[in-house]
């Protein structure tokens, strides 16, 4: 909540302007939104592309009326949501920056690029490495069951293939969020490591809710997470150094 105190407006005003940045929001969610519903063969078709190299081989099948339809229309929310992100934490910035200290302001720019590009890589390493590993350990899996043809429905490959992409992109934001934090003095390496064993235990209840509901491909998420939490860790280690050796030499110039 943006002090009132400190930018002199009303709570009601405050309310106001959240509910107009919100409305921006969803406008831009859903002007991207149309633009991934009308390219939405085209993504599904890129989508597709993995399960078109697994061996032994799983065919996409549709099995209802409305299949194809609501298999466009998760594209197209994939696609309003993800390049909306930009605009989302614009809008946030704008609502959050009059409560802000100066110190703090100067790190946004660079929080928002960086959100954006740790999303990418997320993403891209979902969508390279850990899809097409975990269709192709499925494929074998499934080929080894007498009687049985491999076919997956349109709605759940998409859907496999979107929270694995989202959530893969929001986990790889996390060395961005813990140097931001780090800068900003709330975390600390010694707070990181203390916390350690608590953090793995909540990226493997993460990875088994927000992932399809098998060990392989839960663990093939919380992985990549409890690595990214180690390397964090050393980020905010450096972070503190170098805060550390500034302070000293700040010392040291003024005592000259």
């Amino acid at each position: 909540m943006i002090p009132t105190e400190d930018t002199g407006m009303p709570f009601l005003d405050h309310l106001e302007e959240l509910r107009w940045r919100i409305i921006k929001a969803l406008v831009s969610i859903i002007i991207f939104g149309v633009v991934g519903y009308i390219f939405s063969n085209e993504i599904i078709e890129i989508l597709s592309l993995p399960i078109g190299q697994t061996d032994p081989p799983l065919q996409l099948l549709n099995t209802t009326i409305l299949g194809v339809f609501m298999a466009k229309m998760k594209v197209a929310i994939m696609v309003g949501v993800i390049f909306s992100i930009p605009v989302l934490i614009y809008q946030t910035w704008q609502f959050i920056a009059p409560g802000l200290f100066d110190t703090e302001k100067r790190y946004v720019p660079t929080f928002i690029v960086a959100t954006m590009i740790c999303f990418v890589i997320g993403g891209t390493f979902s969508y390279y490495i850990m899809i097409p590993w975990s269709l192709k350990f499925f494929a074998i899996l499934n080929h080894g069951m007498p009687g049985i043809i491999n076919y997956v429905t349109i709605e759940d490959y998409l859907s496999y293939l979107v929270i694995l992409l989202v959530f893969t992109g929001v986990a790889f934001e996390l060395p961005v969020i813990v140097f931001i934090l780090s800068r900003m003095g709330i975390v600390t390496p010694a707070l990181m490591k203390t916390i350690r064993r608590y953090a793995y235990l909540v990226i493997l209840i993460l990875s088994a809710v927000f992932t399809p509901a098998d060990p392989f491909t839960m663990m093939g998420v919380a992985a990549p997470m409890i690595i990214l939490y180690e390397i964090s860790i050393l980020i905010s280690f450096l972070v503190h150094k170098r805060k550390r050796e500034t302070r000293e030499l700040e010392e040291s110039e003024q005592s000259a």
